[in-house]
C-alpha cells in the first residue's frame, strides 16, 4: 500500500506515547514529537488499569508493556492481558507491581505455556474471573493448578476459533516457538555464568517454585504457541506474538486475508547475535506489515542480557522508512486514537 504524506503523519500522530517516570506530579513527558499527546487521562501515568489506574477514553487504546511477553491492552472499558508472568523473583528487575495487585482483567491471552509466560495466569485468573485462553498444552497446566474449565478457552489456532471480548474480536493463530541455535545459546550462557554472580540458594529455590507453574513440554514448539489477531470494533487491528519464532503458514494465510495491522507486539528472537535477531524481526515485519512495531520479550534477568532493539529498528526502517517503532519502559503507556486505522483508510472512511 502506498501512503500520501498526510496518511504517514496521521499514523505517527495517532500515537500518544509517554515516558520517564519522575516528571513533576508523576505525569509523564512525551519523548518523540511525532507522538502527539491527546490529553487522555488514561495515557498520563505509568499505572496499569488492571491494578487500579485510570482507564483511557472510549476510542483510545492504551498499551502497556510489563516485561517479557506481557502487555496490558485497555480499550473502551475493557482490559485484556497478554501473558501473565509478574512475580519473576529477585533475579529480575522489578516491574513496579505484583501479581496480587492485578484486580481487573476481562481476558488473559497466553501465547504459550512456558513459565515466563503463564506462571501467574491461574492466580490472576481466579482473582479477576478473566477468561483465560491458550493452546491445549497450556490449558493442561492451568487445569492442573486448579483453574476451572468454565474459565478456560482452549484453542489450536488452526482456524474457526474467533471469539469476542467486549468490543474486541480475537482470532487465535497457530505460531511457532523460537528456536535459537543451540551452539550460540550455549556459548553465551557459559560466558555469562563465568562473569556474573551465581544465584544464591534462596534465589534458586525461588526460581524452582516459579518454574513449577509453567510447562516444559516439546509440544510447545509446533502446536503450543499461539499468536492473536485482535480487531477492535472500529477496525483497528493488533497482532500479538510472544515468541520470536518463524512465521507459520497459518499466520501467512491470515495476513494474506487482511493485508496488514495497525500495531504489532512481537517478541524479539532469543538468538543473541544481531545478525540472527534482525533476520527474524524482518520476517515478522514482512509478514504482519504493521504501521507501528512494539518489541516484546527483550528484557532479561540481572545475570543475563537484554535483547537489543535498536539494531532491529534500524534494519526494519531501512526496508520500510514509514514504519513507526516504539519502545517504552515497564508500565509506560503507548496510546492510539483507534479511529485512525488502516481499515478505514482502505475503505475510504
Amino acid at each position: 500500500m502506498r501512503y500520501r504524506l498526510p496518511a504517514v503523519l496521521a499514523v505517527a500522530g495517532m500515537l500518544a506515547g509517554c515516558a520517564a517516570p519522575g516528571d513533576t506530579g508523576g505525569v509523564l513527558r512525551t519523548l518523540d514529537p511525532r507522538l502527539a499527546t491527546a490529553g487522555d487521562p488514561g495515557c498520563r501515568e505509568a499505572s496499569l488499569v488492571s491494578t487500579g489506574g485510570v482507564a483511557p477514553r472510549r476510542t483510545t487504546l492504551a498499551i502497556r508493556w510489563t516485561g517479557f511477553g506481557n502487555f496490558e491492552l485497555a480499550y473502551n472499558g475493557w482490559v485484556v492481558l497478554v501473558d501473565a508472568y509478574f512475580d519473576r523473583g529477585s533475579l529480575f528487575p522489578p516491574l513496579g507491581f505484583s501479581a496480587a495487585d492485578v484486580k481487573r482483567a476481562d481476558a488473559i491471552l497466553l501465547g504459550h505455556g512456558h513459565t515466563d509466560h503463564i506462571s501467574d495466569a491461574v492466580s490472576v485468573g481466579k482473582r479477576t474471573g478473566a477468561l483465560v485462553v491458550g493452546a491445549p498444552v497450556t490449558a493442561e497446566a492451568l487445569f492442573a493448578q486448579g483453574l476451572e474449565a468454565r474459565q478456560v478457552r482452549t484453542v489450536t489456532g488452526r482456524g474457526g476459533e474467533t471469539f469476542t471480548v467486549g468490543p474486541m474480536s480475537i482470532e487465535p493463530i497457530l505460531g511457532r516457538h523460537g528456536e535459537p541455535p543451540k551452539e550460540v545459546a550455549a556459548a553465551f550462557q557459559k560466558t555469562l555464568r563465568s562473569l556474573t554472580p551465581a544465584p544464591s540458594a534462596e534465589q534458586l529455590a525461588e526460581q524452582k517454585s516459579i518454574r513449577s507453574r509453567g510447562v516444559n513440554d516439546p509440544r510447545v514448539l509446533a502446536e503450543g504457541t499461539i499468536a492473536y489477531l485482535i480487531t477492535l470494533d472500529n477496525g483497528f487491528r493488533i497482532m500479538v506474538r510472544d515468541s520470536g519464532g518463524h512465521v507459520t503458514d497459518y499466520e501467512k494465510a491470515v495476513m494474506a486475508r487482511i493485508g496488514g495491522v495497525d500495531v504489532a507486539l512481537v517478541a524479539v528472537s532469543a538468538s543473541y547475535l544481531q545478525s540472527l535477531t534482525v533476520d527474524q524481526a524482518l520476517e515478522h515485519m514482512r509478514a504482519y506489515k504493521p504501521d507501528v512495531y512494539i518489541p516484546a520479550h527483550h528484557d532479561g534477568a540481572l545475570n543475563n542480557l537484554w535483547r537489543p532493539t535498536e539494531p532491529l529498528f534500524q534494519a526494519m526502517k531501512a526496508e520500510n522508512p514509514r514504519l513507526v517503532t516504539v519502545s517504552r519502559g515497564y508500565r509506560e503507556p503507548v496510546c492510539f486514537n483507534t479511529e485512525v486505522n488502516r481499515q478505514r483508510r482502505v475503505d475510504g472512511k
